[in-house]
C-alpha cells in the first residue's frame, strides 16, 4: 500500500469539487493508462475503507486484497477490478460523503467518475450487452410497451410468475425484482391541454422570486411519462394549487442516466442534443424547469454539465433545473406556498433517494412535508438498493437487497401510516421487500391529498345512522347548484368534498364497511374524484328512461364522454379527460356514467374571477348541445378553484 504522501493533510474543510470529463480525448480512453489510475485510487480506498458500508463495490475490492497473497492491492488479480466497476451505479454517495480525498485534496479522487470511465472505456471495447440495451432503452421499451393492447399483455406477462422466471431465464432479470407497469395513457397524453404553446398567465398573474420565475416547464421523465403517469397529475395539482403556471415541455427524450450507467457516452451525446434545445427554449420564453425523477434532475444538474462542460445552453439549463419540493421550498421561503392544510398527513416513513441526497440542496422534501400539522417524519438517509437497473439485473439481486435492507427494516418496523420515496423506483424496491407487502406514496402525492378525505373525517356508522336525514338533506341542497343539463340527456354533477363524503357515507352504510383497511380502500377510490383546484370532476349521467332507446343511444354516442367541454370567455375549449380509473366504453356503446376531468389554467381561472362568462356543452356528432352557466352555479363552480 502507498504510504501517504509527507506533509499532505487529511480530510480537508474546503467544500468537494468535480473536475469536467474530458471524456472524448485519448488520455481518458487509454487502457493502460486506466488501469494505472484504478490502481492508484484502489490503493487509496484500501488504506483508507470509510466507504466500506456503501455499495458492494468496496466490500469486493477489499474482500479481494484481504484474502489475497500478499493481503495489499499489488497481488489481486486485475480482473477483480472489473468486478469493483460492476458493483458500481454511480450514486456519488462515496464522493459526497464519505471520501476525505476529494478535489481539491491533492490526491483528487473522484472514485464515480473513474469507475464511470472504466465503463466508458469497456464499452468501446465490447459494446453494450442486449439485456443491458433493453434496460437503457426506456423511450423506445415504453413506446411499445405503452400500446394500448401490448400493455396489458406486458403487464400480464410481467406480474405472472411463468413470465417471471421466462424473463430471468431470456433476459437477466431477477424474477423477484420490481419491474414497472405500463400505462397507455401516458402523462405527456394526459396534460396535452397544459403544451407548451397555451397561453400561460395574464400579464402580473405570475409571482415570481429572486429564485424562481413562478412558471415551470415539466419534464415528465420516461418513468413519469410511462409508468407512474399520476406523478406528473399530482404535481400539476400542487403547483396549480399554489399558483405556479406548469407547461410540458415541447418534446423530450431520455435524459441519458440508463446510458451513462453502461458507459455509452455518445448515447449520452445523442439524448442531449435533442433534450438541451427543447430545454433551452422554454427558458428562454421564461420557465423554470422541474422533473419529478431525482435521477433525471441530476443528469441536468450535474453530469451533463461535467460532461459537456463549454456548452452555454447546457449550464443555462443546469442553472434553471429544480427538484420539485427545491423549487416549492424557494416558494415558500417567499412566502407563496399556501399552507391551509384541512388534514394531517400522521406518521410518515420518508426514505431520502441518494441522487437526491448528492445535489447538495438539503432535505427540501422533509421541509416541505413537515409544514403540515399533524404530521410526523421519521427521515431514513440510507441507499435502497435500486440504483437505475442495478436490482433488477439477475446477478446483483442479492447484493442489492442486502444493500436495503435496513431501509425496508426501518420501513416495515415503523408502523407509519404512509411511507414515500422521492425515486419512485426506490419506494418499489422497498415494497418489493417488506413482510406485508404495501404500497408507496409518493411525497407530491402526499401533498396533493392534503385537500383530500381522510378517514378520520368520516362520521362513524352509528353516528351515520343518526345523522343521515339531516346530513342527505344539506348534501342535496348544496348539490343544487352543482348539477347542469346540458341537452335533454346528459346531466353533469360537479363533484366536491362533500358530494364525496356523501358517496363514502352511504357505501360505507350500505356494505357495513367498518374495517381500517377497508375504509382507506374506499377512500382511494372516491378521492380522485374530488377537484384539486385547477380543475373540475364531474360524474356524467347518460339519461334515456326507455330501456330499449338507452340500448340505441348509448351505441350512436360511443366516444361522447371525451366531447364534453367547458369553454371560459375569451379562451379555447377544454375537452374532458375521461374515465381515468378504467374504460368504461366497449366496441358495441358507451356507458351511462362516466367520470371526467376538465383541466383549467391560471389566466382561465383569474378570468372566471373578474366576471368572464362561462359555458358547458357536448360536441358529438349524434348529441351537440350547448349551455351557457347560470351564474348561482358558475358561482359554486369558482369556489371549487384555488
Amino acid at each position: 500500500m502507498s504510504p501517504p504522501t509527507a506533509g499532505e493533510r487529511e480530510g480537508s474543510l474546503e467544500a468537494p469539487t468535480r473536475h469536467p470529463l474530458d471524456w472524448r480525448s485519448a488520455a481518458f480512453n487509454d487502457e493502460a493508462a486506466l488501469t494505472q489510475e484504478l490502481t492508484r485510487v484502489f490503493d487509496i480506498c484500501h488504506g483508507c475503507r470509510r466507504c466500506f458500508s456503501l455499495c458492494n463495490a468496496f466490500p469486493t475490492l477489499f474482500d479481494a486484497i484481504d484474502n489475497s497473497a500478499s493481503g495489499e492491492l499489488d497481488s489481486v488479480d486485475k480482473k477483480v477490478y472489473w468486478k469493483v466497476v460492476d458493483h458500481c451505479y454511480l450514486c456519488d454517495m462515496c464522493f459526497m460523503t464519505k471520501c476525505p480525498y476529494v478535489p481539491p485534496h491533492p490526491w483528487n479522487v473522484d472514485f464515480p467518475h473513474l469507475m464511470l470511465r472504466a465503463k466508458a472505456v469497456r464499452m468501446r471495447r465490447e459494446g453494450v450487452s442486449l439485456r443491458d440495451r433493453v434496460l437503457a432503452s426506456t423511450d423506445r421499451v415504453g413506446m411499445l410497451a405503452g400500446i394500448p393492447v401490448v400493455a396489458e399483455v406486458v403487464n400480464a406477462v410481467n406480474h405472472s410468475h411463468v413470465g417471471r422466471v421466462l424473463l430471468e431465464k431470456v433476459g437477466g432479470v431477477h424474477r423477484d425484482a420490481p419491474v414497472p407497469q405500463y400505462h397507455s395513457r401516458t402523462a405527456r397524453k394526459d396534460l396535452a391541454s397544459h403544451g407548451y404553446a397555451v397561453p400561460d398567465a395574464a400579464p402580473g398573474a405570475v409571482q415570481t422570486t429572486p429564485e424562481t420565475r413562478g412558471r415551470v416547464a415539466l419534464f415528465a421523465t420516461c418513468y413519469g411519462n410511462r409508468n407512474e403517469p399520476e406523478l406528473a397529475r399530482d404535481l400539476l395539482a400542487v403547483f396549480e394549487h399554489n399558483g405556479i403556471a406548469v407547461r410540458l415541455v415541447p418534446e423530450e427524450r431520455c435524459c441519458g442516466m440508463p446510458w451513462l450507467e453502461v458507459g455509452d457516452l455518445e448515447k449520452v451525446a445523442r439524448l442531449k442534443e435533442f433534450n438541451i434545445p427543447q430545454l433551452k427554449r422554454v427558458i428562454d420564453a421564461g420557465f423554470d424547469i422541474v422533473a419529478p425523477i431525482p435521477s433525471c434532475v441530476l443528469m441536468f444538474k450535474q453530469e451533463l454539465p461535467l460532461l459537456f462542460p463549454d456548452d452555454p445552453d447546457v449550464q443555462a439549463v443546469r442553472a434553471r433545473m429544480f427538484d420539485p419540493f427545491e423549487y416549492l421550498a424557494l416558494r415558500h421561503r417567499a412566502g407563496l406556498l399556501r399552507t391551509d392544510f384541512k388534514t394531517g398527513l400522521g406518521r410518515v416513513s420518508y426514505h431520502v433517494p441518494c441522487h437526491l441526497r448528492v445535489q447538495n440542496m438539503g432535505l427540501k422534501t422533509r421541509d416541505i412535508l413537515q409544514l403540515v400539522p399533524g404530521t410526523t417524519l421519521e427521515v431514513i438517509e440510507r441507499c435502497s438498493g435500486h440504483d437505475g437497473t442495478y436490482a433488477v439485473k439477475k446477478e446483483f439481486r442479492a447484493a442489492s437487497v442486502k444493500i436495503g435492507q435496513p431501509v425496508m427494516q426501518k420501513v416495515q418496523n415503523g408502523g407509519a401510516d404512509y411511507y414515500a420515496s422521492d425515486c419512485p423506483m426506490a419506494a418499489r424496491q422497498i415494497e418489493s421487500e417488506l413482510r406485508e407487502p404495501r404500497a408507496p406514496t409518493h411525497p407530491m402525492t402526499l401533498w396533493a391529498v392534503m385537500d383530500k378525505l381522510a378517514a378520520t373525517e368520516l362520521l362513524t356508522l352509528e353516528r351515520y345512522a343518526r345523522e343521515r336525514n339531516a346530513f342527505r338533506a344539506r348534501v342535496m341542497e348544496h348539490k343544487k347548484n352543482r348539477k347542469l343539463a346540458v341537452g335533454p340527456n346528459t346531466l353533469w354533477c360537479f363533484e366536491d368534498r362533500l358530494t364525496i363524503q356523501y358517496q363514502v357515507q352511504e357505501m360505507l352504510r350500505t356494505e357495513r364497511i367498518f374495517e381500517a383497511q377497508d375504509i382507506e380502500q374506499e377512500l382511494q377510490t372516491y378521492n380522485p374524484l374530488i377537484p384539486d383546484g385547477a380543475n373540475w370532476k364531474v360524474t356524467l349521467l347518460i339519461e334515456f328512461p326507455d330501456p330499449e332507446e338507452r340500448r340505441v343511444q348509448l351505441a350512436r354516442l360511443k366516444g361522447v364522454e371525451g366531447r364534453c367541454w367547458v369553454e371560459v370567455s375569451g379562451h379555447a375549449r377544454v375537452f374532458a379527460l375521461a374515465d381515468e380509473d378504467l374504460e368504461r366504453e366497449n366496441d358495441v356503446k358507451t356507458s351511462a356514467v362516466h367520470f371526467l376531468r376538465l383541466e383549467l389554467t391560471p389566466p382561465m381561472i383569474g378570468d372566471l374571477r373578474a366576471g368572464a362568462g362561462l359555458a358547458a356543452g357536448v360536441e358529438h356528432p349524434a348529441y351537440r348541445h350547448r349551455l351557457d352557466v347560470p351564474d348561482a352555479a358558475r358561482a359554486a363552480l369558482i369556489a371549487d378553484l384555488a
